[in-house]
């Protein structure tokens, strides 16, 4: 049975939902939506007043959905639209237990995701952990992450809207989340993907530190920053392509949602190592000054972050998602793949492959570039992340995920996206653990690592010392 309750935070009242597994209040506004003037403009906070029906999710950012093959974790779905700046509380009660809160945000490559209606079981995440789990919607694609401020001026100078969301939904949590059951003094952030490259980037920006007390990163650490150059001459293709000049501000609000989307697929890369590597044509995290004021391992290297404490993870074959898709083509000469390489490591490529092939004999061009990828994108950068945070006086952990389904002999690896199910006791809608029991197993120890970390810290493996650490293996 579900039934209704209400609760009062500042002058508003909030009409959610209650059943066994607690209450939920579900498309909470946290910002004004961002459209006609404040299309491409930074979120204008927005204070709830009255009566707040908090029973219906709001919409997820606009984007393309793309079919997912039979075997990738589903949900129920959502609704999109650009008026996209709400989020979702789960909370064993609503009461003043203040319990630790998780803010998670989404992955989808800063293209897709949504904050509801993915193979998360949000309510019982919450019930389970006797934890607060807030779930926000940002703008992702173009709308959250298009640099603007060269073309159109000083108004459209913080390229990284979909970060200020996330930063717009933080202040809202840490102004309200005590009256529905969390404690605002003990925050932790968790991401995926491109959630986790957001999550991470806040190490870089000014003012946030008060906001939350731990970080939980997967697939994601401080790095993919984006330059402003690199920024631009995206934006100029895109403006190029949807013929609107510098400056033309109407042009820019009027054009199509379904026009931005369509353009996006023209002017960005899909290849996996063009999208990361220096220079890389993709949507991401960029270094505007405004919004995000400095590279997050310099802010780490500060020493502003020394009491946080962060947890990096990734999986062992991260790269492997990209080939099963089909995304990526073979590779087909050893050329070929010291050219991939090289968008790395510039004419150390050689010197960069000799240790892998001393390491890994025998293996295909493609086997090559996918384990080197998976390297340099993931696993590199999140033990550069955690040397950066240890030696600046922080306290960090890492681990690497390395369960690898039966299915098709194994072929998928242990890929990308594979431990977020598992952190978050979602297997139940992950077909590929289906009739796993030892899959089942390593959920509930990987989830509960993540409440004692959300509690206290704690987590049960050895902290990273720097150069070189402790890394606990999942698998």
């Amino acid at each position: 049975m579900t039934g209704m309750v209400e609760i009062k935070s500042g002058k508003a009242i909030y009409q959610g939902l209650r059943d066994t597994m607690g209450d939920r209040f579900v498309g909470i506004r946290y910002a004004e939506a961002p459209i006609g003037p404040l299309r491409f403009k930074p979120p204008v906070p927005h204070e709830n007043t009255g009566i707040v029906d908090a029973t219906r999710h709001g919409f997820a950012p606009p984007q393309i959905r793309r079919p997912m093959p039979d075997w990738a974790p589903k949900g129920a779905g959502f609704e999109t639209g650009e008026d996209c700046l709400n989020l979702n509380i789960y909370t064993p009660a609503a009461d003043d237990a203040r319990r630790p809160v998780i803010v998670h945000a989404f992955g989808g490559g800063f293209q897709t995701g949504a904050a509801h209606g993915s193979f998360h079981k949000d309510a019982e995440f919450a019930h389970a952990g006797d934890v607060v789990l807030v779930r926000p919607n940002m703008r992702v694609g173009a709308l959250g992450f298009l640099a603007l401020g060269e073309a159109f001026g000083p108004e459209y100078r913080s390229d990284n809207r979909g970060l200020l969301d996330f930063v717009a939904a933080l202040r809202w949590v840490a102004a309200n989340i005590a009256a529905f059951g969390g404690d605002p003094d003990n925050i932790t952030l968790v991401g995926m993907s491109s959630g986790s490259f957001t999550i991470a980037a806040l190490l870089g920006v000014d003012g946030v530190s008060t906001l939350f007390r731990r970080l939980w990163l997967m697939s994601g650490p401080a790095s993919r920053i984006i330059a402003t150059q690199t920024a631009r001459a995206l934006a100029e293709d895109f403006f190029g392509h949807a013929g609107i000049a510098p400056g033309d501000t109407e042009a820019l609000t009027a054009l199509p949602v379904e026009t931005i989307l369509t353009l996006q697929d023209q002017v960005l890369a899909t290849h996996l190592g063009e999208r990361n590597a220096p220079g890389g044509r993709t949507f991401g995290i960029v270094l505007d000054g405004e919004s995000l004021q400095r590279h997050p391992l310099d802010g780490l290297a500060s020493g502003a972050f020394a009491e946080h404490q962060i947890v990096a993870g990734w999986a062992r074959d991260e790269a492997r998602m990209w080939y099963a898709f089909g995304m990526m083509p073979e590779v087909t000469s050893r050329d070929a793949l010291l050219s991939s390489i090289g968008r790395f490591e510039g004419e150390n490529a050689p010197a960069a492959l000799a240790p892998l092939e001393a390491e890994r004999p025998c293996l295909s061009f493609t086997q090559y570039e996918e384990i080197f990828l998976s390297r340099a994108i993931y696993r590199d950068p999140a033990l550069r992340t955690l040397a950066a945070h240890a030696q600046s006086g922080g306290r960090g952990h890492a681990y690497e995920f390395a369960w690898v389904p039966g299915f098709e002999n194994g072929r998928l690896g242990a890929a990308h996206g594979f431990d977020e199910p598992f952190v978050f006791g979602s297997l139940d809608n992950m077909p590929l653990a289906h009739g796993d029991a030892h899959a089942q197993t390593l959920s509930h120890a990987m989830r509960s690592a993540l409440y004692g970390f959300a509690r206290d810290g704690s987590l049960g493996w050895p902290h990273f010392t720097a150069p070189d650490g402790a890394i606990q293996h999942w698998a």
